[in-house]
C-alpha cells in the first residue's frame, strides 16, 4: 500500500491565515489528545496579514488542521470515520465575510516500521520540562498496522505533525479539486 503526506501551503500570500484565537486548540492537537478538546463551535478571526482567499485546507501553528465544509463532505463521502471534528467559523472583518470550517484532527496510531529513522530532538515549546521529544526523519509505514484508516498521524511519542493518507484517499481528494491540498509520497520499504 502506498502512503502520502497531505499538507497545505501556508506561505501562499493569497490564502487567509487564522489568527492566534486558535492557540487554545494547540494542546489537544499536538499529540491528538482528544480529552483536551470539545465539539462546541468556536469563532476565530482571520489574521490581518493573511490573504483574502478561504482555501479548503489550512494549517494553524503546524498542528491545527482546518478543512472547509466542502472538504469535510468529500471525507464523509469517502467513508473516513476516524477524524475528530470541531466546528470553527473564521471571520474576516476587513472583508465582512465569515466561512465555516472544521478542526479535522486525525488520530495518532502505532504505524511505523522498525526501519523508520528516529532522532532525539532538543526540548522546545511543545515539550514538558522532563521530556526529550523524538522525531521520525524517515517515515516508513507498516501497512499491516494501519487497518481500515485512510488518514492518520504518527504515534504521539513523536513531535511529527505530518498527516498521512492512503493512496485511495489521495485520489479521491485530487478528483474533488480541493484548494491548497498537496501530497508528497512516502518511501516504500
Amino acid at each position: 500500500m502506498n502512503f502520502f503526506v497531505m499538507y497545505a501551503e501556508s506561505c501562499i500570500e493569497n490564502y487567509i491565515a487564522p489568527s492566534d484565537d486558535l492557540k487554545i486548540l494547540l494542546k489537544g492537537c499536538l499529540k491528538s489528545e482528544f480529552q483536551y478538546l470539545d465539539r462546541a463551535p468556536i469563532t476565530a478571526n482571520v489574521a490581518e496579514d493573511g490573504g483574502e482567499i478561504f482555501a479548503d485546507f489550512l494549517i494553524y501553528g503546524e498542528a491545527v488542521p482546518l478543512v472547509s465544509a466542502r472538504f469535510r463532505q468529500v471525507l464523509d463521502r469517502a467513508g473516513v470515520d476516524n477524524i475528530f471534528y470541531k466546528p470553527i467559523t473564521l471571520k474576516c472583518a476587513a472583508l465582512g465575510q465569515s466561512e465555516s470550517y472544521f478542526l479535522a484532527l486525525p488520530p495518532r496510531i502505532d504505524c511505523l516500521k522498525i526501519s523508520a529513522s528516529i532522532v532525539e530532538v532538543e526540548e522546545n515549546e511543545f515539550a514538558s520540562d522532563d521530556e526529550l521529544l523524538k522525531e521520525v526523519t524517515k517515515i516508513v509505514i507498516d501497512d499491516s498496522k494501519v487497518g481500515n484508516y485512510k488518514i492518520f498521524k504518527l504515534p504521539a511519542e513523536f513531535k511529527n505533525q505530518e498527516i498521512i493518507v492512503t493512496e485511495e484517499l489521495k485520489k479521491v481528494l485530487e478528483v474533488a479539486g480541493l484548494e491548497n491540498v498537496y501530497f508528497a509520497p512516502l518511501e516504500e520499504m
